[in-house]
């Protein structure tokens, strides 16, 4: 495919960014491997050869290809054997850092800009890969055809597997990132460095957003208001006290988000509701007072949106261990619960974030249930992220009772197979050949 630059946007330290069109005149972003006058003096002092650094441009394309996330920006095509090799990429209509220079809350596109970041971060480090260069800059801006606002992650220059041996040097010669969103232990060990530093980072674009003041590089931060504890957490100098996933932070970020008083049917409701915010681990009785309020309340969808919102990653694990028949129990009355309801749209990532849960630890009938309850609500609610999960824990290595039960339940509860299925690979451009065979195979037909 040829192309036509139209004009410059921008250049880092590896090379020059394009506006760029095809044949058919739509229009795309180039990136030229062209290293800048800093590099090229790492170059010639003989730190670092021009062919390592090539290696580095092409492991960029490599590893931005390989992630299938519409929050990590799509690679159109390349040419690496050219004399200056080249990619091309989604073009966006601008960047997270323009949008927190105009208003650094955000307005409207506060949580679609944090949420669409966790969800490109999950799909990257799904993958065993760490970016190192989390940044405003590095986070593009997309208008859909319908209007609604898209953010996703770029300039993978950084990105390199964990244990891979690849050079300190960034794309502005520093031996470790971004200095005021870089982690601390990239400062020295920038190659061993975890998917943690990009947790540290995130901290950081939230201290754009909800703090004030210049920053010092590489050091604990923290905000007023209801994200103080998440950006503490996120920016722990050591990086086994931050949080270790992308599920933790993801709950985290959407309560800190979403926390207003809540509307109590009755006593034991309002006391349960404190119960789990304080304990992990609940006693049998406590249990047993849980599936009380959830049975006998006259609160309706209001108590199990209370109830459901308020079970954390801790109480699932626990439980779990604790007691598997009422582990089994909750998690098909959660799963029930999130195929029969509507919900926000931020708010099914983390529905989709604890069905995983009990996925992970359940029986083959709740696995069965929890996979159909994600493909229901991935295509009712259009959430991509949800879809792209429902692939993950449906692949054609999905234990075949588990792939069983879920056609069993299909038939038994008359659920349109079908039609949902043609409508998750539509959205996200995947074949139901990607699922396990006897799921891809659908209902036969009398």
């Amino acid at each position: 495919m040829a192309y036509t630059k139209i004009k410059e946007l921008g250049r880092g330290g590896f090379g020059r960014v394009y506006e760029v069109c095809d044949s058919k005149q739509e229009t795309f972003a180039m990136k030229e491997f062209s290293p800048n006058a800093e590099l090229q003096a790492v170059i010639d002092k003989g730190i670092v050869s021009l062919e390592d650094l090539k290696k580095r441009f092409f492991k960029e394309v490599k590893y931005q290809s390989r992630v299938k996330s519409r929050n990590v920006v799509k690679i159109i095509g390349s040419n690496l054997e050219n004399v200056t090799p080249w990619y091309v990429m989604e073009l966006g209509v601008g960047t997270l850092q323009d949008d927190l220079i105009a208003d650094r809350t955000l307005g409207n596109n506060l949580k679609t800009a944090l949420f669409d970041i966790l969800a490109g971060l999950e799909a990257i480090h799904d993958l065993g890969i760490t970016h190192r260069d989390l940044k405003p800059v590095n986070v593009l801006k997309f208008i859909e055809t319908d209007g609604s606002v898209r953010y996703a992650i770029s300039d993978f220059v950084l990105i390199t597997a964990v244990a891979s041996d690849t050079t300190t040097i960034t794309q502005t010669g520093h031996a470790g990132g971004t200095p005021i969103y870089a982690a601390p232990e990239l400062i020295t060990n920038f190659k061993y460095a975890t998917t943690t530093a990009d947790i540290y980072s995130f901290g950081a674009i939230l201290h754009d957003i909800f703090g004030s003041g210049s920053r010092t590089p590489y050091v604990e931060l923290s905000v007023p208001g209801p994200c103080r504890s998440i950006v503490e957490k996120c920016t722990k100098k050591n990086p086994l006290r931050r949080y270790q996933d992308i599920t933790s932070l993801r709950i985290d970020v959407f309560e800190a988000l979403n926390s207003p008083d809540l509307n109590f049917s009755s006593t034991d409701e309002a006391e349960i509701i404190k119960l789990l915010s304080e304990k992990e681990e609940l006693s049998d009785d406590e249990w047993d007072r849980f599936f009380e309020v959830l049975d006998c309340s006259t609160g309706g969808y209001q108590t199990s949106y209370n109830l459901f919102r308020s079970i954390m990653s801790g109480h699932i694990s626990s439980l779990a261990s604790t007691s598997p028949d009422l582990f089994n129990a909750l998690g098909m009355r959660f799963s029930e619960y999130v195929r029969s309801n509507s919900h926000n749209f931020d708010y099914c990532d983390v529905l989709a974030d604890k069905l995983e849960r009990f996925f992970n630890f359940g029986s083959i009938s709740l696995k069965a249930h929890a996979l159909i309850s994600l493909l229901k609500m991935g295509v009712s609610h259009n959430r991509w992220f949800v879809e792209r999960k429902l692939l993950n824990l449906a692949g054609p290595s999905l234990d075949s009772k588990v792939a069983n039960r879920v056609m069993l339940d299909v038939e038994a509860d008359s659920f349109s197979l079908e039609y949902y299925l043609s409508c998750w690979e539509a959205s996200i451009g995947a074949s139901r050949l990607q699922l396990h065979p006897l799921i891809a195979r659908g209902v036969d037909k009398p």
